[in-house]
């Protein structure tokens, strides 16, 4: 019986050894896989992000032509606001405003001006003047 139970053990081995063997050849394959579904879930999450980086960038390069056209209706309402036959065309249609006739034209000499600016000619203090020469009249 000794043979009989050395022959079970031997074939006892031999089997473990080939499901060890069969084990072993499974795991580089399920390594092989985890690699690669790591690999591909990278790929994807990179993916993804660049695509979303992709959609801001043609969302800004929008904004800022919106800009760029904005700026430009601004520059050329400027310029117009700027132009003088602009402005007169407003205050004529808009504002009604007409160039004065010759009749309307007054001429102020200057020269009257500083003599009104005399404090004996000033209206306002005059009166204060006249109370404190009557004090020193006396």
């Amino acid at each position: 019986m000794s043979d009989q139970r050395k022959f079970r053990q031997v074939k006892l081995n031999s089997r473990q050894l080939k499901v060890k063997k069969r084990k072993n050849l499974a795991k580089p394959l399920y390594m092989t896989i985890a690699i690669v579904i790591i690999m591909f879930l990278g790929v994807s999450i990179a993916y993804s992000h660049l695509s979303s980086i992709d959609k801001e960038i043609m969302a800004k390069e929008k904004e800022i032509s919106d800009l760029k056209k904005t700026k430009l209706a601004l520059e050329a309402e400027v310029k117009g606001i700027k132009s003088s036959a602009e402005i007169q065309d407003e205050a004529m249609y808009k504002l009604g405003m007409v160039y004065p006739s010759q009749e309307q034209i007054v001429y102020v000499d200057i020269s009257e001006n500083k003599k009104q600016l005399d404090v004996n000619n000033n209206v306002f203090l005059s009166p204060i003047l006249s109370v404190l020469k009557s004090f020193t009249k006396d």
